[in-house]
């Protein structure tokens, strides 16, 4: 880095910030020989709300605590016994469900408070894949129903959460419920709901809710102004931040942080030539940049490839007093280490402890990455590093970022020893694994044969409240249809659908149908695919079956086309066939096929639901569809009879 450094000062500067010959410059070019004073580390402003904690709060009694517990997981029980066919539709506001209000009552002889019921909504809200939030409602209604003057907390948890999932008029209602109560409505409210809004990509959306906030009692101000901004810039939503920026700049005058906030929106976007229109005005409106301003501005470039153009305003940054901290270094390496320059990420290193900044952890992770990337001859390097932020403490301690780098390289070395120690190490330090650690854990065991460590993991997982994704069950599957447990692939699978509502990889899927097929398991085949179905998840397109190609729809019935013998073909299922219903099937189909009707007699042709292979009989077809369906109708008893006893066709 020092040596792109002495090139900063490059008259190819796109953006104008005050090229001149600077100390600064000077000072950077003598770090290698010397080290300059120690600058303090200034840490950025926070702009908007921050994420919400997933951990219980302190206002919790032990055994608010436990009954938090069991609240949790009957809400999740209740969940996966009954799941939600269409997560994407809305509930009714009021739903109730008797039995779950009944296992309620039974767990609160008195109504929980509100602070029990903030903390279960909020934990549900940290989860990424199927919230139960039929569930939750009925929960939240059947305690409003006891508490109907209450604090505005869990409220509050409710509009983010029903924004969350975009169920926007539901947290339009919590918003009127709140309203008609008389309940105080906090500006966090609205802040959560035009995040939200932003997050869906809805910006109109969120600018109406912005100026609906008189209607519930809130005066726009400029908190509010730059919390709507920081939402749109963070989802590069730049066209309509300036826009707004425009609108409101003589009721609401811009400060740093307002025009930091449009910068930002502008470097999201991609667009360096508004970010510097942008930074220019501010500059020209006699606002001094802080150390976030020029830290996106230095981060945007960066993740553009322009390095030396970063490196420019990093100096013109020190030139105005201004102090780099850790984030700003931070974009450098993380441009060096993704572009595979790991001696350059290392140089940046150097360079921010000479000028006296100090690494934060993000700092470190880069660092182990870099070193990590390497392959196994800095593997040693990656190791001190790491155990230099756990001699530091809480103050840079590691986390599981900075622990799955290294697992990454144990795994492509297939290490389970060091695998071992790794993981005994992070319950030492009380590092809480994330789900790529799991992920990597649990593939490395799964490669050494170690299938009760896989499991042990699996339970480890759901223990710690660890959320598993698609590609943990895909590990998982995996595993096990490898060695032929057609029992516990098909339970991942359902899990993943039903509880989990992911949409598997289709090598995976098509993994568990094959194993289903070959063990004779037919129904359990069937019932993935109307799950699949129901969840509206588009089928693979095709699989590949023996003598013959034919394609069902609910709309056009079946066609059919002869194949040579032993031919492989595929099947695009479920797929709309130009073919009219009414004419004739004339064709000859050798073929063995397992067939199930989901409908009655009188429409089973144009109504097959879909067709498999199963069996043992080649069958000749040339008729019109009556005849058609006579045939099948006379098979369809003894084939029924031998998937229900279970033997293999």
């Amino acid at each position: 880095m020092s040596q792109t450094l002495r090139s900063c000062a490059s008259h190819s500067m796109a953006l104008h910030f005050s090229p001149r010959p600077s100390s600064s410059l000077l000072l950077l070019r003598r770090l290698s020989a010397s080290p300059s004073p120690t600058l303090a580390p200034n840490p950025p402003p926070t702009i908007g709300p921050p994420s919400p904690s997933s951990t219980i709060a302190d206002d919790l009694s032990p055994a608010e605590s436990h009954l938090l517990e069991k609240l949790y997981f009957i809400i999740k029980d209740h969940h996966r016994n009954h799941p939600n066919p269409d997560p994407s539709a809305s509930p009714q506001p009021n739903l109730t469900i008797p039995d779950l209000s009944s296992s309620f009552s039974s767990i609160f002889p008195l109504p929980p408070s509100p602070a029990l019921t903030h903390h279960i909504i909020r934990r549900f809200s940290t989860l990424r894949h199927g919230i139960p939030f039929p569930q939750i409602l009925c929960f939240f209604n059947w305690w409003i129903s006891f508490s109907p003057s209450s604090p505005s907390k869990p409220f509050t948890s409710m509009i983010d959460l029903a924004g969350k999932l975009h169920h926007f008029d539901l947290a339009w209602h919590f918003l009127d419920s709140m309203r008609a109560l008389s309940i105080p409505i906090p500006l966090s409210a609205f802040s959560s709901l035009i995040r939200r809004y932003s997050r869906a990509n809805r910006p109109s959306e969120a600018i109406n809710a912005f100026h609906r906030m008189p209607d519930y009692g809130l005066e726009p101000d400029p908190i509010s102004f730059s919390l709507l901004l920081a939402a749109l810039s963070r989802q590069r939503l730049a066209v309509q931040a300036q826009s707004l920026f425009d609108s409101f700049s003589s009721r609401f005058p811009p400060d740093v942080v307002i025009y930091s906030n449009l910068v930002h929106a502008w470097c999201r976007a991609g667009s360096l030539e508004k970010a510097e229109q942008a930074f220019v005005a501010m500059r020209n409106a006699g606002i001094q940049p802080n150390v976030y301003t020029y830290t996106t501005v230095i981060d945007a470039m960066c993740r553009a490839g322009q390095i030396p153009r970063a490196q420019e305003v990093l100096c013109q940054m020190l030139d105005s007093g201004s102090t780099p901290n850790a984030a700003t270094f931070n974009c450098f390496m993380r441009a060096h280490v993704r572009a595979g320059r790991s001696e350059q990420a290392l140089q940046v290193h150097n360079q921010m402890r000479r000028l006296g900044c100090e690494p934060d952890g993000i700092t470190y992770n880069f660092l182990i990455e870099a070193h990590c990337s390497k392959g196994q001859k800095n593997l040693d390097a990656a190791l001190k590093v790491l155990n230099s932020m756990i001699l530091k403490g809480k103050e840079c301690a590691p986390d599981a970022n900075s622990f799955n780098h290294i697992l990454k390289s144990v795994l492509s070395l297939g290490d389970v020893k060091a695998a071992h120690k790794l993981y005994e190490k992070m319950r030492e330090i009380g590092c809480q694994p994330s789900t790529v650690t799991y992920n990597i854990l649990m593939q490395l065991f799964s490669k050494d044969k170690t299938m009760d460590m896989v499991l042990k993991m699996k339970k480890e997982m759901e223990k710690e409240g660890v959320e598993p994704n698609v590609n943990t069950y895909g590990v998982l599957i995996t595993a096990f249809c490898e060695r032929g447990s057609w029992r516990r692939s098909y339970q991942l699978m359902k899990e993943l659908l039903e509880d989990k509502c992911l949409k598997p990889t289709k090598q995976v899927y098509e993994k568990v149908q094959e194993l289903l097929r070959r063990a004779g398991q037919l129904r359990k085949h069937d019932e993935l695919v109307e799950i699949m179905a129901e969840r509206g998840i588009p089928q693979p397109q095709g699989r590949t079956v023996r003598n013959w190609n034919i394609c069902s729809t609910r709309e056009t019935g079946f066609s059919a086309k002869p194949k040579q013998l032993n031919q492989s073909v595929e099947i695009p299922h479920l797929a709309r066939l130009p073919c009219d219903p009414d004419s004739y099937l004339r064709t000859t189909i050798w073929s063995f096929i397992h067939y199930r009707v989901v409908e009655s007699s009188a429409t089973l042709l144009p109504n097959f639901r879909r067709l498999s292979t199963a069996t043992m009989l080649p069958m000749e077809v040339s008729a019109s569809k009556e005849t058609l369906r006579d045939n099948l109708a006379k098979k369809r008893v003894a084939v029924d009879a031998q998937a229900e006893a279970g033997s293999r066709p």
